[in-house]
C-alpha cells in the first residue's frame, strides 16, 4: 500500500500531498470520531435540526477549551450533515488545537470539497499543514483564502510567513553539501581505536579485523545474547564499554528509529480489568 507519510531531508515524517497519495489518505488516517451515516434515513429537515443542535454543543466545547468533547459533538454532527463544510471546518479547529494535524487536513480536505468557496476550508488546512512544515503546500491553501477574502489581514500574514519559510527552506536546500550530513552517516565507529588495555565485553568475545561484519552485528536482533549480559554486569560494576561499541549502539538505534512510522495507530480498550480481580494486571 501507499504510504500517506514522506520524509525529508531533516528524518521528519509529513503527510505527502500528491494526488494518488491524497485519495487513500481515509485508508491510513482512521477517525475514532466519525460516527454512521444517518442521513440516507432523515428527512432533510430532520437531519439539519440534529446535525445544527450538534455543531451547537461541539462551538461551546470548542470555546470552552474541551477540544476532545468538541470533536466528538462535530463528529455526531457529522452523522447527520456529512457534507457540511462549516461543521468540518470546525472540527478540523479542534483537531489543530490538539496538535492532531493529520485529522486536521483530513477534515478541511473535505470541507473544501464540500464547498469550495468556503475560506475556512483552506485556512484550517493551510495552518495544518504549515504546523508539519509543509510550507509550499500551507501557501497554496492561504493564497486561496487571500483570494477569496481580499481584505483578510490574518490570512495575508500567514501567506507572508509561508512565503518567507518557503525561502528559507530554498536557500538551506542551495547550500545543503557534505559538510550538513548528519554526524551518524559520515562518522565510522569502527575507525575508533580500542586500546589494548580495554578489559571489557567484545560483541564477538574478541576484536574482530572485519569491520563491516563488527557493524552488522548492532543492527536489530542480531547482537550476541552474551555481549549484551557482559556488558550489563560490566555497568553494574560501574565501568562502561568501549566508546567504539557505543557509537555503533547509538547509529543503529538512530537509524532503526528514523525507519519506523511516525504516527501509529493503538488501540485502546473500551473498558478497564476489574479493580477486584487479583489476576489481571494493569494495563
Amino acid at each position: 500500500a501507499t504510504n500517506p507519510y514522506q520524509q525529508d531531508h531533516n528524518n521528519q515524517y509529513t503527510i505527502c500531498q500528491h494526488p494518488s497519495i491524497m485519495s487513500k489518505l481515509d485508508e491510513f488516517i482512521k477517525n475514532a470520531d466519525d460516527e454512521p451515516d444517518h442521513s440516507a434515513n432523515e428527512s432533510l429537515e430532520e437531519a439539519e435540526i440534529k446535525g445544527l443542535a450538534l455543531k451547537d454543543e461541539g462551538n461551546k466545547a470548542l470555546m470552552a477549551g474541551r477540544y476532545t468533547e468538541a470533536s466528538h459533538h462535530y463528529g455526531m454532527a457529522l452523522s447527520h450533515l456529512p457534507d457540511n463544510a462549516i461543521i468540518l471546518s470546525n472540527r478540523a479547529l479542534a483537531y489543530i488545537k490538539v496538535e492532531n494535524y493529520g485529522l486536521a487536513i483530513q477534515d478541511a480536505t473535505h470541507a473544501i470539497e464540500a464547498d469550495p468557496s468556503y475560506p475556512k476550508g483552506y485556512y484550517r488546512r493551510g495552518t495544518a499543514e504549515f504546523a508539519l512544515g509543509r510550507a509550499k503546500a500551507a501557501r497554496k491553501d492561504f493564497r486561496n483564502v487571500c483570494r477569496l477574502r481580499p481584505k483578510d489581514r490574518d490570512a495575508r500574514a500567514k501567506l507572508a510567513a509561508c512565503d518567507k519559510a518557503v525561502r528559507e527552506a530554498a536557500f538551506a536546500a542551495a547550500i545543503l553539501s557534505d559538510t550538513s550530513v548528519p554526524l551518524s552517516d559520515s562518522f565510522k565507529a569502527e575507525s575508533v581505536a580500542i586500546e589494548k588495555s580495554y578489559a571489557g565485553p567484545h560483541p564477538m568475545g574478541e576484536l574482530l579485523d572485519d569491520s563491516e561484519k563488527e557493524a552488522a552485528l548492532f543492527e536489530p536482533g542480531r547482537l550476541p545474547r552474551e555481549f549484551v549480559l557482559q556488558a550489563v554486569e560490566y555497568f553494574k560494576n560501574q565501568k562502561v564499554i568501549h566508546k567504539r561499541y557505543v557509537a555503533h549502539l547509538l547509529i543503529a538505534a538512530k537509524h532503526y528509529y528514523e525507519r519506523q512510522p511516525s504516527l501509529l495507530e493503538i488501540p485502546i480498550p473500551k473498558t478497564g480489568p476489574l479493580e477486584d480481580d487479583p489476576t489481571v494486571k494493569p494495563r
